[in-house]
């Protein structure tokens, strides 16, 4: 069984808690450095019980027998991977266009945009790093 989504979403959703709590109590004067430091607690704690919740979640669920079967089987297998190609897709044309509209109407900083373009960043460094590990171990 591959718990490793489940326990890689219950981790984000502690790092939220984590920051959720940091804005909360203003710990290092966080809060302070956003104009609106208060209610990224608030964002920051919807996420982190979203993500907990659902970790738990998964983490309890035990697939059938059937369940594990088909998650292995070939057809399966390339239908998810294929899948997840075209969503990587869709995420590297819609975030710059997401970070684009919203830098046009002036409606985010400096410091939004870099983000916008660091997760992008990141989410390529990443698929590049996954593709020459595929490819040394095929």
């Amino acid at each position: 069984m591959n718990n490793k989504p489940a326990v890689i979403t219950l981790s984000i959703g502690v790092l939220f808690l984590v920051a959720t709590l940091a804005f909360a109590f203003n710990l290092g004067g966080v809060s302070d450095a956003l104009p609106l430091g208060a209610q990224a607690a608030f964002g920051l704690g919807g996420c982190a019980f979203a993500l907990i919740v659902c970790g738990l979640f998964a983490l309890a669920h035990k697939p059938t027998q059937k369940e594990l079967v088909e998650q292995n089987d070939e057809r399966n297998v390339a239908i998810g991977n294929l899948a997840a190609t075209r969503a990587f897709t869709l995420f590297s044309v819609l975030v710059p266009v997401t970070a684009l509209v919203p830098w046009v109407l002036g409606q985010v900083t400096l410091v939004g945009m870099l983000v916008f373009v660091g997760i992008e960043v990141v989410a390529f460094i990443a698929y590049v790093a996954f593709i020459a590990k595929a490819q040394k171990t095929m």
